[in-house]
C-alpha cells in the first residue's frame, strides 16, 4: 500500500512539474493544437500562429484557447507582426475572458489607437482607446494586465493606458482567451503567447517552451525577405 502511494505522489509531483505554471505556445511544433478557429482561416508557418484568410460572411477572423480552465485575472501576453506589405489597416487583437465565442473582451491595435472594447454577440462595442504610434516594421509585444474591473496595457514592456470597465452589469468576469483580427487585408502573425494567472497551468498539447529572442529574429528576417 505505502509503495502505491508513494508512486501515486511521485506522478502527481512529475504531472505538475510538466504542465503546472504559466500556458504558454510558441507555435514551434507546426500546429495548433489547443486552439479552435472561430471564424476565418489560421495556420502555423515559420513558427508563427498566422491569419491568412477571411469571409465576410463569417464576421472577425478569431481563434479561441480550447483550456480547461478560464482566465480571469492576470497577465497575457503576446507578439504581434505585421506582414511586410502591410499599411497598418489591418487591426490585430487579442480576446480574454470570453464566456463563450461571441462575448468577452478585446484588446484592439487600431492603426495608431490602443483600445479596450467588448464582443457582445460577436459585435464590437468600444470603450476607451488612446492614440499611440505604432511601429508596425519590427514586432510588438503587448501585454494586458488584467485585475478585477481594469485592464493595463503595455507596449514593448512599457505601460500605454489602462482602462476600466464603465459598465458593470455589461462586464465579463472570467472566460476563455483568444487571437483576432479586424480587416484583415494581409497575413497578421502571432508568436510566443504567455498566460498566467490563477488556476492557469499548461495542458496538453500547449505545453512549448517559449524562446524569445533568437527566434524572432530568424522568423523576422524571412517574413520580411519574401
Amino acid at each position: 500500500m505505502r509503495r502505491i502511494i508513494v508512486s501515486c505522489c511521485c506522478l502527481l509531483l512529475l504531472s505538475y512539474s510538466v504542465y503546472g505554471g504559466p500556458c504558454k505556445d510558441d507555435f514551434e511544433d507546426g500546429n495548433a493544437n489547443g486552439w479552435e478557429e472561430v471564424a476565418g482561416e489560421w495556420k502555423v508557418q515559420d513558427g508563427l500562429y498566422a491569419q491568412i484568410g477571411t469571409n465576410v460572411n463569417l464576421g472577425v477572423p478569431r481563434t479561441i484557447i480550447k483550456s480547461p480552465w478560464d482566465f480571469k485575472d492576470g497577465i497575457i501576453e503576446v507578439t504581434i507582426i505585421f506582414d511586410k506589405k502591410s499599411d497598418s489597416t489591418e487591426i490585430p487583437s487579442i480576446l480574454y475572458r470570453m464566456v463563450d465565442k461571441d462575448n468577452g473582451y478585446v484588446f484592439r491595435m487600431n492603426n495608431g489607437i490602443l483600445e479596450v472594447g467588448r464582443f457582445t454577440n460577436a459585435q464590437y462595442e468600444y470603450i476607451r482607446g488612446d492614440a499611440f504610434p505604432i511601429d508596425i516594421g519590427k514586432p510588438c509585444v503587448m501585454k494586458l494586465e488584467v485585475e478585477g474591473i481594469f485592464t493595463k496595457v503595455y507596449y514593448n514592456g512599457v505601460i500605454k493606458i489602462r482602462v476600466g470597465e464603465p459598465e458593470a452589469k455589461r462586464g465579463y468576469e472570467k472566460g476563455k482567451v483568444g487571437l483576432a483580427v479586424f480587416d484583415p487585408k494581409r497575413p497578421v502573425y502571432f508568436d510566443n503567447i504567455t498566460i498566467e494567472g490563477q488556476g492557469v497551468y499548461a495542458f496538453p498539447p500547449m505545453d512549448q517552451a517559449v524562446e524569445l529572442k533568437n527566434k524572432l529574429v530568424s522568423v523576422w528576417g524571412r517574413i520580411k525577405g519574401n
